[in-house]
């Protein structure tokens, strides 16, 4: 369980918090993420992505889970709940390389399966070519 004074993690974060992170680059365009060896700040490597570009649909971001988040419902991260229900990764598999489990709100909330599942998590889709 994570210190009550620290603040939790949201590994689905906002790109611009003045603290945010990224933890993976997706290969291609919302592709799987390839997790980097350490967290980068976001804003490095916002200045490097070509104009127009979603910002999630590229980077793995994470950032402080706030109390006004629309998936929040009272200090329960509704996105984490809808994750572990829907989500398909093998219980026993190896966990994700993750420089947030001691402070991410998935892992405190949901524990393991949460992990397993976060890879599986695309913060923004295209809409598809027509």
């Amino acid at each position: 369980m994570a210190d009550p004074e620290q603040r939790l993690w949201c590994p689905s974060g906002s790109a611009y918090a003045p603290e945010s992170l990224v933890l993976a680059v997706r290969e291609g365009l919302d592709g799987p993420p390839a997790y980097l060896p350490a967290p980068r700040p976001a804003a490095e490597a916002l200045a490097e992505l070509a104009d127009g570009v979603e910002p999630r649909r590229l980077l793995r971001l994470a950032s402080h889970c706030v109390p006004h988040c629309l998936n929040r419902a009272g200090d329960t991260c509704t996105l984490a709940t809808r994750l572990t229900a829907t989500a398909s990764p093998r219980a026993g598999s190896p966990l994700p390389p993750c420089h947030l489990r001691p402070a991410c709100k998935w892992w405190t909330q949901s524990g393991p399966p949460a992990c397993r599942a976060c890879p599986q998590v695309a913060t923004r889709r295209s809409a598809p070519d027509r």
